[in-house]
């Protein structure tokens, strides 16, 4: 396989120095609790301009060679277990420390910067899989940040409706991010209980009983919760949810940027286009798809979710961001500043969502 076309499989080690950074910032205190967000808001889009952008696609049959490598699944099972180790670390240091109110609200920032923006991605990249323990392994750091259901939501809804109004994860044009996260999160929930109900009537269950996923689901955060404070203390306990929360949070941010405006045509009463590539963003900068796995290639993993990150694929027809995802995150957090860079670019289509 020529390497001219791939990254290397030990090149996406580097993306293990976000938690490490962040670990190191919260042990040493003060400021530096900050670390683990500064890096990854601050200076993964310096790295993107430095670095600049890759254009290289794996033609199919390097795609097919590469989804069978190994090597490339390892470090997302080496994350899982550092992510792991990192929470129980943090737990501890939360419950034994004696910090001002910013020193930990720096430090769930920190955590969650990592947990949503690298731990959310590799869980995501595992829930497309077949094989249930992969998916076990996506489910584990989905549970640590409270958000298990966005699993059935993303793969068995979003895929399904995106570009759709009925698509909680797709932003229409002119929604603020705070507008779509609150949405987004609230939608999502409530689509899953739907999605769990109407798989258990047809297998002539009851729609809301035990057998609903969704209470499971729920009670895990709790669960986990009560495990902590009852080892911890209930102040590590509630910094735990809060990382949590900041983690899924981030998450829809994100959402909110991969497919912005971006609609898919109504050819019919009822009957939409498929997707294609412009129905979502790309970002092709090097840095910031070696820490998300090449997330930015979004538009591919729509059109194959069941290709991994590795052989990911760039396309032109895909509109394009000025900036990678954590750049991104942060210039939607300027609603006015956010329509002005992006409404330009937006392709020429069909009506907007809103």
């Amino acid at each position: 396989m020529p390497t001219s076309r791939v990254t290397a499989p030990l090149t996406y080690y580097v993306s293990l120095s976000l938690p490490v950074i962040a670990w190191v910032g919260i042990e040493t205190g003060y400021v530096m609790s900050a670390l683990g967000m500064a890096f990854a808001f601050v200076g993964l889009p310096v790295f993107d301009l430095i670095v600049g952008k890759d254009h290289r696609s794996p033609n199919q049959a390097d795609g097919i060679e590469l989804d069978d490598m190994i090597s490339y699944r390892v470090i997302l099972y080496v994350y899982a277990a550092l992510q792991t180790l990192l929470l129980w670390r943090m737990c501890h240091i939360w419950s034994t420390a004696s910090w001002q109110w910013w020193q930990y609200a720096l430090s769930v920032g920190s955590i969650g910067a990592v947990t949503g923006g690298l731990g959310i991605t590799i869980a995501h990249e595992l829930a497309h899989r077949n094989a249930a323990w992969e998916r076990f392994v996506g489910y584990v750091l989905l549970a640590q940040v409270s958000y298990v259901h966005f699993a059935l939501e993303h793969v068995a809804g979003h895929h399904r409706n995106v570009g759709l109004r009925h698509d909680p994860a797709t932003a229409r044009k002119g929604e603020t991010v705070y507008a779509f996260i609150v949405r987004c999160i609230a939608q999502s929930w409530l689509h899953v209980w739907h999605m769990e109900a109407r798989r258990l009537r047809n297998c002539g269950k009851l729609p809301y009983g035990v057998r609903n996923r969704m209470w499971w689901w729920s009670m895990i955060p709790v669960a986990i919760a009560t495990a902590v404070g009852s080892v911890y203390g209930s102040s590590a306990a509630m910094l735990f949810l809060g990382q949590g929360a900041f983690a899924f949070v981030l998450l829809e941010a994100v959402n909110y940027v991969e497919h912005y405006g971006l609609t898919r045509n109504e050819i019919k009463p009822g009957v939409f286009e498929k997707f294609g590539p412009k129905h979502a963003w790309e970002a092709r900068f090097a840095a910031s798809n070696l820490f998300l796995f090449k997330l930015q290639r979004h538009a591919d993993h729509h059109l194959l979710p069941q290709r991994r990150y590795q052989s990911l694929r760039v396309h032109e027809e895909s509109p394009q961001l000025p900036q990678g995802y954590p750049a991104m995150v942060l210039l939607s957090l300027i609603p006015p500043l956010w329509r002005r860079v992006i409404h330009p670019r937006m392709p020429q289509g069909p009506a907007p969502l809103n």
